[in-house]
């Protein structure tokens, strides 16, 4: 029984179309997406895993090693059983980060373009019998079915064109649904839909065929378990090695493989669409393998039962053709065509990415044409690249054709793409590893490698002693046993021999097993988006930055005039992170680090609390055991100092706004997401103005400063600061708490008023003599007009009357300025004082109250000394200084105000008395509202207290010097100091 070539083309065109119109339909839309987005596809299109290698080597395998063969499932299925392990700290990595490929998880890691050169290269090289094997299953499985023969020689009559017709389909396919988007981060529907279809297709046809064959070939199975049951012995060949050595090796290459072989990383990671998937995928898969694994041990049984001729690894095939069973020869070459097929399209667009980002980009092999956008071209060469790899493909195929089984080649080739495996697990959980270790480690295991296995396949002839290889028993056990030793040995000590660069070390941090990493706060040296776009459009092109800025605040959800140092940070993370699924690890770093670099001196060590916080609070449900206690601790302590009744302002370094609490927010009515991350002299007025100026000032508090809202309403704020120190003790970031003081300083006026209708009541009596008098003379004087005789005597008469009058309104001026109480939410009106008129006016309006002591007011102030104050908080502060001085002193005391005018331009005016003096413990307190040294219901204790008030207000100082003891004399002398006011020449 046979089938012709034209048959056999007619199947491979049937099967590949089949293959292309699921992918289109995908693609289209036409299945619906509850079937293209399920879970299943997913986990299905893993089964790329188990290739020609699942289907044919592994039935070789079985023939050689017995249930040995069983470890090519087992190994991937411990992968994805231990997936905790490595695959998903590399699925966040990658998902974050966007690494479709283990070259970029190791360029991204070690932080060198050669890294992910070598990486590319080395992978090309392990490929080359990888690619040859699944071409060569197809081809020698063209070649049986076609010739019919039970005893066809495959060396001769090979019918290559066929095998090429099949690596052309294949670069088409691979052309049309895997290259349609440059951009990695989006799922290749199409494809990941035809891939899993393909894993139905495989499972079903090779399932199918191992029961047929235990059937055909036994009857039924209770013939088999009989024919089993006589043959145990001889199912495990006598060549088999006395150890587990090769068991235990094989078990470790394909456990390496899950990660190694860039077909298995693509459709882990760059095509899984949620972390969840690859969950259920850890246990669904080793489930479909196990499935996959039933026919093997059967089928090469059945082939020792029946002694067909053919080469263990076409087993299937000659038990087929001595049967003269159709259904059995093409469920076989299905089962081989679609395995094949799958892992040459997915190997393919993963090295061609690799090859594009790590050697093509890199080393400007090809031009960007930048004027016209670089999407498109990225995509021609990519597809070229596809084609030139296959290409490779075929010609090794030519080249090494049946120089080893099936099994040999991915053996080979297992053990070259295990050699990245200590690197993948040195990224990480060693953070010491660096980039010169790695590659020296990886260079030599590669060396051996090549030495011993890869050369001699190519050359047709060993390299060294044959004589020697054979007396020595090197094998592929042993070849892998000492080219990773070796490997692992250079790695770690060159590691631990030269230091790690710093950029190493970041990206170690980033890459470990913590969930988060603890990113530094940097200055960039950009203020918006559009200088973003200007930049990169030197590199990228003008619409391509355009689109990947657009695309990169779209996913952030940013706004277009967004100029936040904090947005501004993350939209840069999430450009190199963009960038590097389109241009790889190295291309994109390099190229942000040129056009969007951070400020030369911006590193100061602080972490960005900003973007730590987000992190924190998006992955809280993942905490468990003491990180959740932590993370609990920390909201506790976060709410706390967010609902505090008090506003708390974070500054880092540059001034950036770390936190701005809830009281923050009603303080200033401005709501805390539009200042986070934003510099404090972005915050809208007049608030940007006060706490940059107040962080600038050498003083940690201001007890009081006046805010004019926009509404047109003053607010009145207390400020104080506090550094935060770190380890070393040097202060990094500040806080600044800001008070509203507004109700305060609003009774604080209401008192002062209501202390100066006291006065004017204590004065009432005064004013009342000292109006009475004037008027009483007046009235004398009007009388004796009458009797005046000569117009010198009348104009006398009126001059004195005038003199009177005026003197009453001196007196009605004093007392409506003294009561005046003012407006709180006005400014303080300063103007040029003469103080000796002040203390003057003071002190008449003192001696208007005829119920106190008697004292003396004696003024020894300049008459030209001006100072800037206003004028009735000035004549207050003289009232309340001159009212306590006449309580302290006898009868007869004496209070004695002078002033001079110091260097710094500052005028200093004391008012001395000779009283009692204040005892030395209570000198702290007098400034204290409500404390007083007199006795109850003798004193309010409010006068110094509005003394120190105004002072501050009118930018002056107030200060005290009292003695209260036996042995000097007594008397307090308080010391006023303002700024010198000036006469105006004009």
């Amino acid at each position: 029984m046979s089938f012709s070539l034209g048959q056999a083309l007619v199947a491979i065109i049937g099967y590949l179309t089949l293959l292309f119109g699921v992918a289109h339909a995908a693609e289209k839309g036409w299945i619906s997406k509850r079937i293209t987005e399920h879970p299943a596809v997913y986990i299905l299109s893993l089964g790329v895993f188990a290739g020609a290698m699942a289907t044919n080597g592994a039935v070789e395998l079985a023939h050689w090693e017995g249930y040995g063969a069983l470890t090519y499932f087992l190994g991937a299925t411990l992968a994805f059983m231990a997936s905790a392990l490595i695959l998903f700290p590399v699925l966040r990595l990658c998902r974050i980060y966007q690494l479709s490929s283990l070259a970029d998880l190791l360029t991204f890691r070690f932080r060198s373009e050669f890294v992910g050169a070598g990486i590319t290269i080395a992978m090309c090289l392990a490929l080359l019998p990888f690619f040859a094997l699944q071409i060569q299953a197809v081809a020698d499985s063209i070649h049986i079915i076609a010739s019919g023969a039970p005893d066809v020689t495959l060396e001769s009559e090979r019918h290559d064109g066929l095998a090429f017709l099949f690596c052309l389909i294949v670069i088409i396919f691979a052309i049309l649904f895997g290259t349609r988007n440059p951009l990695s981060k989006v799922r290749n529907t199409g494809l990941v839909t035809a891939i899993a279809f393909e894993s139905i297709m495989k499972l079903l046809a090779f399932s199918l065929a191992g029961v047929l064959i235990v059937w055909q070939v036994f009857g039924d199975f209770g013939a088999f378990d009989a024919w089993f049951a006589a043959n145990r012995e001889i199912l495990i060949p006598s060549i088999r090695a006395d150890t587990d050595a090769s068991t235990r090796t094989a078990l470790m290459l394909f456990f390496a493989s899950t990660v190694c072989m860039p077909h298995i990383f693509h459709m882990i990671f760059a095509e899984n669409p949620k972390v969840e998937e690859l969950r259920t995928a850890s246990w669904a898969l080793p489930l479909f393998l196990l499935a996959l694994s039933l026919p093997v041990l059967p089928i090469a049984w059945a082939s020792l039962a029946t002694n067909q001729p053919l080469a263990p690894e076409y087993a299937a095939l000659g038990i087929g053709i001595q049967s003269q069973s159709p259904a059995i020869l093409m469920l076989s070459f299905v089962a081989t065509l679609s395995a094949a097929s799958a892992t040459l399209i997915v190997s393919t667009l993963a090295l061609s990415n690799m090859c594009l980002k790590h050697l093509v980009l890199p080393l400007s092999i090809i031009p960007m044409d930048t004027e016209h956008g670089i999407y498109r071209q990225l995509i021609w060469i990519r597809r070229l690249l596809i084609a030139l790899l296959i290409l490779a493909g075929f010609a090794s195929f030519l080249v090494i054709s049946h120089r080893e089984t099936l099994a040999q080649l991915g053996l080979i080739a297992f053990v070259g793409t295990a050699q990245f495996l200590p690197g993948v697990i040195a990224s990480l959980y060693w953070p010491s590893a660096n980039r010169i270790g790695l590659l020296g480690g990886l260079s030599a295991g590669l060396f051996i490698w090549g030495l011993l296995l890869l050369a001699p396949l190519i050359l047709g002839q060993s390299v060294v002693d044959p004589d020697w290889f054979e007396s020595t028993g090197l094998d592929t056990t042993i070849t892998t046993t000492v080219s990773l030793a070796v490997n692992i040995l250079i790695f770690l000590s060159l590691s631990m021999i030269l230091p790690t660069t710093r950029e190493e070390k970041i990206a170690a941090e980033i890459c470990s097993m913590d969930d988060l990493n603890r990113p530094a706060r940097q200055s960039l040296n950009l203020r918006s988006a559009q200088e973003f776009i200007v930049n990169l459009a030197a590199g990228l092109g003008e619409d391509t930055a355009r689109a990947e800025v657009n695309r990169a605040m779209r996913e952030l959800q940013l706004e277009q005039d967004e100029s936040r140092p904090y947005a501004l940070r993350r939209l840069r993370a999430r450009l190199e992170a963009n960038l590097s699924g389109l241009l790889g690890p190295s291309v994109a770093h390099s190229m942000v680090s040129r056009y969007l670099p951070y400020s030369a001196a911006a590193d100061d060590g602080s972490e960005d609390i900003n973007l730590i916080e987000l992190q924190l609070d998006r992955a809280q449900l993942q905490f468990t055991g003491l990180a959740a206690d932590l993370n609990n601790l920390r909201h506790h302590y976060r709410e706390t100092l967010n609902t505090l009744p008090i506003g708390v302002c974070s500054l880092g370094s540059d001034g950036e706004i770390l936190m701005w609490n809830e009281s923050m927010e009603f303080i200033t009515r401005i709501p805390a997401d539009d200042v986070l991350g934003s510099l404090i002299t972005e915050v809208s007025e007049p608030w940007g103005r006060i706490l940059t100026q107040f962080s600038a000032q050498d003083t940690d508090q201001v007890v009081r400063q006046k805010v004019q809202m926009p509404n047109k309403q003053s607010r009145w704020v207390s400020l104080h600061k506090s550094p935060i120190l770190d380890n070393a003790l040097t202060a990094r970031d500040r806080v600044i708490v800001v008070e509203d003081i507004t109700e305060y300083v609003q009774l604080e006026h209401e008192l002062m008023h209501n202390e100066r209708l006291a006065s004017i009541g204590r004065l009432a009596a005064g004013v009342a003599h000292e109006v009475g008098n004037p008027v009483t003379g007046i009235a004398c004087l009007a009388q004796n007009l009458a009797y005046a005789e000569s117009k010198a005597e009348i104009d006398e008469t009126a001059s004195d009357i005038l003199k009177q009058t005026q003197r009453i309104s001196r007196i009605v001026e004093s007392l409506v300025r003294f009561s005046h109480a003012g407006d709180v939410s006005s400014d303080n009106r300063l103007a040029p004082c003469n103080v000796a008129d002040c203390a003057d006016e003071a002190a008449n309006l003192l001696l208007l109250d005829p119920g106190t002591k008697h004292v003396s007011f004696i003024n020894e102030c300049d008459r030209e000394i001006l100072v800037i104050a206003d004028p009735q908080k000035l004549l207050q502060i003289f009232i309340n200084l001159y009212s306590n001085a006449r309580d302290a002193c006898d009868i007869d005391g004496k209070i004695t105000t002078s002033a001079r005018i110091k260097k710094n331009g500052r005028v200093e005016i004391m008012v001395e008395d000779d009283g009692v003096g204040i005892p030395e413990h209570e000198i702290e307190r007098i400034f204290e509202p409500f404390f007083t040294t007199k006795d109850p219901g003798a004193g309010t204790g409010l006068g110094l207290a509005l003394v120190f008030t105004m002072m501050e207000e009118m930018e002056g100082e107030v200060d005290v010097r009292s003695t209260c003891s036996p042995e000097e004399s007594s008397g307090t002398r308080f010391l006023l100091t303002l700024n010198e006011g000036r006469y105006n020449d004009a």
